[in-house]
């Protein structure tokens, strides 16, 4: 296996350390050119995670943060467990998939959620797009940390994509237990980008995640969560894994939101250069 390949980085991202993890993800978001910002927040599990705060990093003039939690169920349980990932070939109605799992299946691989931070920060380390990202904590025990965000940065942002929702496919969460946390003309937006690169998604009912919690607070306008490719995750199940093909997809489909918004960003500005170049002085607000 390559390994710089997107698989290889999804296991590096699974089997780390979350202190670990937390130290190299700010040390090449900052060599790729993010400025980081991090709060005083303290998850309360002892010295190694006194470094893992909320994350939130930005380069650019970017109209999407993408968000992920750096926390899996199975450290809550005991963190001096480490998974050994491997990619494995199993069969299934529609064919062999290639997946990523636990060696012997003696814990959690952890794609809920390293997944999700694998996915958003490959794209971020492997693109020039403008973009945000947010790394919370201690999701698994009730969006504790994501309660206490508060960088005023996200405000700017038209959308936070939050890539944590599993044992589904091609899902798009707009409401969670009822709540809706995006607007309908967005989701119509991008249930259209999905269609579009043929990997079309259908909007649902979801449970708790971070940006349920933020959009609550009111320190975002818009929210949705992503199903993302990992499957059998129920609390540090030991089956749990990461369906390589969907992570790709699910790769594929954010990094179209995050270029449709900067696509249409700029011509936004365009039009109102245009306008101004037309009316000058004598242009109507």
């Amino acid at each position: 296996m390559n390994k710089y390949s997107f698989e290889n980085y999804i296991i590096q991202c699974c089997k780390a350390p979350e202190w670990e993890l937390r130290k190299f993800l700010k040390k090449v978001l900052m060599r790729a050119g993010f400025n980081i910002q991090e709060d005083n927040y303290q998850c309360g599990r002892g010295e190694k995670y006194s470094s893992v705060h909320n994350m939130l990093a930005i380069r650019g003039n970017p109209k999407v943060c993408l968000v992920a939690h750096t926390d899996v169920c199975r450290d809550h349980i005991n963190d001096e467990i480490l998974a050994e990932p491997v990619i494995k070939e199993i069969e299934t109605l529609d064919g062999i998939k290639r997946i990523i799992q636990d060696k012997n299946c003696d814990v959690q691989v952890g794609g809920d959620d390293r997944l999700g931070v694998a996915i958003n920060t490959w794209i971020a380390l492997n693109t020039g797009f403008d973009c945000g990202l947010l790394f919370t904590t201690d999701e698994e025990v009730g969006l504790v940390s994501a309660e206490q965000v508060r960088f005023s940065d996200l405000l700017n942002f038209d959308l936070l994509v939050q890539t944590d929702r599993g044992n589904h496919s091609n899902q798009l969460v707009s409401f969670i237990s009822g709540f809706r946390i995006c607007s309908p003309k967005i989701v119509e937006t991008l249930l259209s980008i999905s269609n579009e690169i043929e990997l079309p998604r259908l909007e649902v009912n979801g449970f708790l995640t971070d940006v349920l919690a933020i959009k609550m607070n009111k320190m975002c306008k818009d929210a949705i969560n992503l199903t993302c490719g990992y499957h059998k995750s129920y609390g540090a199940n030991s089956n749990e894994f990461i369906d390589i093909q969907e992570a790709k997809d699910t790769m594929k489909y954010v990094a179209s939101i995050i270029k449709f918004y900067g696509l249409k960003d700029i011509f936004e500005s365009k039009n109102n250069e245009k306008q101004t170049d037309i009316y000058g002085d004598e242009a109507i607000i």
